[in-house]
């Protein structure tokens, strides 16, 4: 090979290098390509918890409403809404029953509670919940029912609805004896003085939440 194509050569190559063109890494920058999460913890709030009830009387089934101005939670916090409700006890205390009638709540404090074993409270437990669906345990006149409720979550507000029934807890002295002292107002056109067992019962909260980067 002559001098002169030996130089030609060796100005071809990098040319050559240059086309190839640097590799290409596949790794990324593993400080840019980081989300950071917030760590967010929830807990119970007892001034935005809201429970009410709605009871039955006549043949035609009118609903009475009511609530009780106070319910005692015990709940742990934890990172996890639902986690906030697993294990909590409550205790709802009777003389806190209010339905916007004096004569109405002193009836039932009375005559339908006081015919009970334990009329000071009536206290629970939240054996499980999830995003539609909850357990929970009633206790009521010396005895423990389980119910199954249906559950709603929007935002960090819960609401959780359970339908009871007071022959489930031996209420049926307690139920009669306020359709005596409420003859007037349980009966029908019918003439029929009913009160039914049936109870619906609604919680609603909203969670404390607090987050930390």
């Amino acid at each position: 090979m002559n001098k002169t194509r030996k130089l030609m050569m060796l100005g071809l190559l990098p040319v050559m290098f240059a086309c190839g063109g640097a590799e290409e890494s596949d790794e990324t920058n593993e400080d840019e390509d980081q989300v950071t999460e917030e760590a967010c913890t929830y807990s119970y709030d007892e001034s935005s918890t809201v429970l009410t009830w709605t009871a039955f009387k006549t043949s035609e089934k009118v609903a009475v409403n009511g609530t009780f101005d106070k319910i005692n939670v015990t709940a742990k916090e934890s990172d996890d809404m639902l986690g906030v409700f697993d294990g909590a006890t409550f205790e709802i205390p009777i003389n806190t029953l209010n339905t916007q009638d004096p004569v109405r709540d002193h009836k039932l404090k009375n005559s339908f509670f006081g015919n009970m074993e334990t009329t000071e409270m009536i206290t629970g437990t939240i054996v499980s919940m999830t995003e539609t669906e909850a357990v929970v345990d009633i206790t009521m006149n010396g005895g423990t029912v389980s119910y199954d409720g249906t559950v709603e979550i929007d935002g960090e507000t819960v609401t959780l609805s359970i339908v009871m029934d007071i022959l489930d807890f031996d209420g049926q002295l307690a139920m009669d004896s306020l359709s005596v002292v409420c003859a007037e107002k349980h009966t029908g056109e019918d003439g029929e003085n009913r009160l039914w067992s049936d109870v619906g019962i609604t919680a609603k909260t909203t969670l404390k939440k607090d987050c930390a980067l």
